[in-house]
């Protein structure tokens, strides 16, 4: 994770979306006069959001952390991926 100004951000945008873009880099941006913004991937964005999500039903939180629980100790099984069509 980085930290740049505003004004660095500007001069050097192409650089600093790129950055972020093809090595997934965040990016925090220090603003003087008010809060400072970050800048990170959309495929990270989406997956906090997808997340978000799946942690905002109680009942989906315990759900996950039963199968979480069953294959940490063996607990599953095993599919043949081209069997379920």
């Amino acid at each position: 994770m980085r930290t740049t100004s505003a004004t660095e951000l500007r001069k050097n945008m192409k650089f600093e979306l790129d950055k972020v873009s093809n090595e997934k880099e965040t990016i925090i941006i220090h603003r003087a006069s008010t809060e400072d913004v970050v800048m990170i991937p959309l495929s990270e964005w989406n997956s906090w959001i997808e997340t978000k999500y799946l942690l905002s039903s109680k009942n989906n939180i315990n759900h996950l952390y039963k199968s979480i629980n069953e294959a940490e100790s063996g607990e599953t099984t095993e599919l043949d991926i081209s069997k379920l069509w």
